[in-house]
């Protein structure tokens, strides 16, 4: 049965922003009980005019709890957002694959999910089985829990 293993996520906090605000967003994404189990590590980086970057690495590993991570963004996207990351933002593997989503970190801390390119939370959901089963898996458990229709905007 095709799964969703765990959770890497990616965030970049630059010199003019608050590291904790940051986390907070992060943390609204996951919800309060993987943000209490994640790890989570930071390395400061030099930016272009050598401004202090941090580099913020955090990873959920449970499986049940990841799964419903994923499922809370999923739910949070229009069908049109959910069909561009099933399609175009995926990688495919004999074994699994991986799903590549980014969020908009402003809206995230805001308690909002919302897809976004610019400075984005990035997220990595590691999919154990055939991944084209997860999504209609997916797809079917939002269809037929009342997902909302607004992309959780």
């Amino acid at each position: 049965m095709p799964r969703v293993e765990g959770l890497s996520i990616q965030v970049l906090c630059h010199a003019t922003e608050d590291l904790k605000k940051v986390i907070k967003a992060v943390e609204n994404v996951l919800g309060p009980e993987a943000a209490r189990r994640m790890s989570m590590t930071t390395e400061t980086l030099e930016g272009h005019y050598g401004d202090p970057i941090t580099l913020v690495r955090i990873f959920l590993t449970d499986k049940k709890l990841s799964e419903e991570v994923f499922m809370r963004i999923l739910s949070s996207l229009s069908p049109s957002e959910r069909a561009e990351l099933w399609h175009e933002r995926s990688k495919k593997g004999k074994h699994g694959g991986k799903l590549y989503i980014r969020l908009d970190k402003q809206s995230a801390f805001l308690g909002r999910i919302q897809v976004s390119d610019k400075d984005p939370i990035r997220i990595v959901a590691l999919i154990r089985g055939n991944v084209d089963v997860f999504e209609r898996k997916s797809e079917a458990k939002l269809t037929s829990g009342g997902r909302r229709d607004d992309g959780g905007r």
